[in-house]
């Protein structure tokens, strides 16, 4: 009998249990959406760098020999190394290859998409399998690779995934990988032309004439002078890289750097993107929950207060308090349980792939799925059970009554000096629709927070998840506009010599800078870092936190990021201890002031302060704003990349945002509309004797409509003036704990975005209320005003 009761009174009030449910379903779907995804990103690197052997610390010089490899092989804790040669190449069609000649591989090893494994006995590359799809290029095709006077013409064995390329960019200045444009491959080291390495060690040797080299090099075979820039080690536990770091550094003459695996490019990136998202979990998904459960919470009292009088009659009727408990559980129980199921399914499907699919098109890795955690699971029981557990608490504070007082309806605890407030002051002149209202909210004080907070919620979540694309909006500005003042970069090739850069001076300018890889020693403590030096001029800028350009006019020290003195805690007149990677020698420099860089939190100085600690400056940058748009090729530069080209890099990674923002936006814009509608079937339940009353007074439907529309216009307004300003310090809260410690750049809205969410959320709340209030010419007055008799 309870059973059909129950679903009788669903029924009867089917709007309300359907916002219940539709709430539930989006707070749960919320949560365990964007953590299936964020889960999935971490479980997806685990496996792909489990399975196919990540290294652990990549070994950087000039040369490595088998000796030295030999060495590295014998050091404790050392499981396996390998060597390869990795350049920066161009193909046929003028786009730049990351090119790696290999000799076996066991560390980092390939995922193969398409094609057959790697055998250094077979000629051909095996390539990046996103740079193949942008290019059209397939198994079997033969591309065209150069390297100075190089050229291997190699047919494609396979497209490939790599654990250590999970994210490539030409240089820092690339902010988004340009697929179409840049991509890796890798080679048998018996592919090195013979012609190569003979040029090159005449080039080393100053050998201008063959037959002098044929002289002093009588039985010259080429693969004993075969180059190894790089040494890939993988160590039994993580617990001993820095061992076998300290050990390298001390026994390897010809290691100029040991970097740990964490600390590249690829890695930071992609663990950054899952710091960043399970920040976002604890945010837009706990906002989420919170204002569902607020509004759920709030709707469920009202439900087991509306039946104080059938509680009332089953008490008479000799049902026992556990009995009638029971039953009211199970409104909410039922309910938030189907839901809950539900927004654990929708969560893993509508938002955890679709999420997860766009970030893998953002990172070469394979395979990405969705994961399901204990986390979602126990949310949906929490959810479950607080709605349970509020059914309960308000039904047991009707048992506690006697029979006959729960068959009578409570009479509201009204303070009668509460509502004078409307008699006085500039409450005085106000019409009678006002006073009325304000009346009725300082009466239902607990609906009209809710309410409030509800869409407040909602309005800081629109100006959140707008104002994070006009703050990315304002990096791209500040970066391409305001920092780079040139149209093309020149990346320039290694062990340039003084004459050919002359030579590119006298053709592009002598704008340029270095950038060193340091590492910064405090007390026993060393962290990897970057200096830039800049001989640039106006061509690179700098600017202050407010964004105001500065110089970098002391040439008695150096300059530091202003997130990366706030992390060390430095101030201008402390010193930094550094060394370059590769050489011993240690030197001591004054921080004189302080840059902001929204990318790099690094150290910077001019050349003049570099050269007077006796450290020779040898550009690898040069900047130029001679239009280099129909140059494909320039002799000792690796690179040339032009500065719309960024910048449209950077817009292409925004439009993916755009899709996760409209999400965003749509779920909160969704979940306001059900709040208000479900506040405002609330309000109209619990107002129906008074408009009967008013009605009886003679007043016309339209009157009472604009009455109940009034009151929930002045809580759209309030909430709107409450949550434009939260939105903005969620969003500048948000880009200062959620993004990667790289990046320095905070909340940066436009009018444009405000305007936008007050006009959205107003009008969210102006058109359900138009649509309830039009119930209005549908009341019973009799029942209604008979009901409270």
């Amino acid at each position: 009998m309870l059973f059909k009761k129950m679903l009788r009174d669903i029924k009867n009030n089917l709007s309300q249990f359907i916002t219940i449910f539709l709430m539930v379903l989006i707070g749960v779907m919320a949560y365990s959406g964007i953590e299936a995804y964020m889960d999935g990103m971490a479980d997806t690197a685990n496996i792909f760098y489990s399975e196919n052997n990540l290294q652990d610390l990549n070994v950087i010089g000039e040369n490595f020999t088998k000796d030295d490899l030999n060495d590295i092989k014998k050091i404790n804790h050392v499981k396996d190394a390998e060597r390869k040669l990795s350049l920066t190449a161009t193909t046929d069609n003028d786009k730049t290859l990351l090119l790696n000649f290999i000799e076996s591989n066991n560390i980092s090893k390939f995922y193969i998409i398409e094609g057959e494994e790697f055998n250094p006995n077979i000629n051909g590359v095996w390539l990046d399998n996103f740079y193949a799809i942008e290019n059209n290029i397939k198994v079997g095709d033969t591309i065209l690779v150069k390297y100075e006077n190089m050229e291997l013409h190699e047919k494609v064995r396979a497209l490939i995934n790599v654990p250590d390329h999970l994210y490539d960019t030409r240089d820092s200045s690339e902010l988004y990988p340009d697929r179409k444009g840049f991509g890796f491959a890798y080679v048998s080291s018996n592919e090195i032309p013979e012609s190569f390495i003979k040029d090159m060690v005449m080039k080393k040797g100053n050998i201008d004439n063959e037959e002098v080299f044929d002289f002093l090099f009588p039985d010259f075979n080429y693969k004993d002078y075969l180059i190894y820039n790089y040494v890939m080690i993988d160590v039994d536990k993580k617990s001993n890289k820095e061992k076998v770091k300290e050990e390298i550094e001390e026994k390897i003459d010809n290691a100029k750097a040991v970097i740990n695996i964490e600390d590249t490019a690829s890695y930071v990136t992609y663990q950054g993107e899952i710091d960043e998202g399970k920040t976002y979990i604890g945010v837009f998904s706990g906002l989420f929950l919170f204002i569902a459960m607020l509004s759920v919470i709030t709707t469920m009292t009202r439900v087991v207060k509306n039946q104080r009088v059938q509680i009332g009659t089953l008490k008479a009727l000799g049902f026992k308090n556990r009995k009638i408990l029971m039953h009211y559980i199970g409104y909410g129980f039922y309910i938030a349980t189907l839901a809950s199921l539900l927004g654990l399914v929708a969560g893993y499907f509508f938002i955890g792939k679709v999420f997860i699919n766009l970030e893998m098109a953002f990172f070469e890795i394979p395979n990405g799925h969705p994961i399901l955690g204990i986390n979602s699971y126990i949310v949906a029981l929490i959810v479950v059970a607080i709605v349970s557990f509020i059914t309960y608490l308000t039904c047991r504070t009707i048992l506690k009554e006697n029979p006959a007082e729960t068959l009578r309806n409570k009479i509201p605890n009204v303070k009668k000096n509460s509502l004078n407030i409307t008699t006085k002051g500039i409450f005085k002149k106000m019409n009678f629709s006002s006073k009325w209202n304000a009346r009725d909210m300082i009466r239902n004080k607990m609906r009209t927070f809710m309410g409030v907070a509800g869409v407040v919620g909602c309005c800081m979540l629109i100006v959140c998840a707008l104002g994070m694309l006009d703050s990315m909006n304002y990096f791209v500005k500040l970066q391409f506009n305001d920092l780079y003042n040139f149209d093309y970069k020149l990346t320039l090739k290694e062990n340039i010599n003084k004459e050919e850069v002359d030579t590119l001076y006298k053709k592009y300018g002598n704008k340029t800078s270095k950038t060193y890889g340091i590492e910064i020693k405090e007390k026993d403590k060393k962290e990897s870092n970057n200096i830039f030096v800049t001989d640039a001029e106006n061509y690179v800028r700098f600017v202050d936190r407010k964004g105001k350009f500065i110089k970098l006019d002391k040439d008695n020290g150096v300059y530091v990021t202003y997130k990366l003195a706030e992390t060390k805690g430095y101030k201008i007149g402390d010193k930094i201890t550094w060394h370059i990677y590769g050489e011993d020698k240690y030197y001591t420099s004054k921080i004189v002031g302080f840059n902001k860089d929204p990318q790099n939190q690094n150290v910077t100085m001019t050349r003049k302060c570099l050269e007077s600690l006796g450290i020779e400056y040898s550009p690898d940058s040069l900047y130029t704003n001679k239009d280099l748009s129909k140059v494909k090729e320039i002799k000792n530069v690796e690179t040339i990349q032009d500065i719309e080209e960024l910048e449209e890099g950077m817009t292409s990674m925004l439009s993916m945002m755009k899709t996760m923002l409209v999400l965003i936006i749509t779920i909160a814009v969704l979940l306001g509309a059900i709040i208000i509608y479900n506040l405002g079937i609330l309000s109209y339940t619990e107002k129906q004797y008074q408009f009967s009353t008013l009605k009886v007074l003679g007043f016309k439907d339209k009157q009472i409509e604009k009455i109940f529309i009034k009151q929930n216009n002045w809580i759209a307004i309030a909430s709107i003036i409450i949550g434009l300003p939260l939105g903005f310090y969620l969003t500048d809260w948000l880009f200062k704990t959620a993004i990667e410690e790289h990046y320095d750049f905070g909340a940066s809205i436009t009018l444009r975005t405000y305007i936008i969410a007050a006009i959205g959320t107003f009008l969210v709340s102006y058109i359900m209320s138009r649509f309830l209030a039009r119930k209005i010419k549908n009341i019973d007055m009799v029942t209604s005003l008979k009901g409270n008799e």
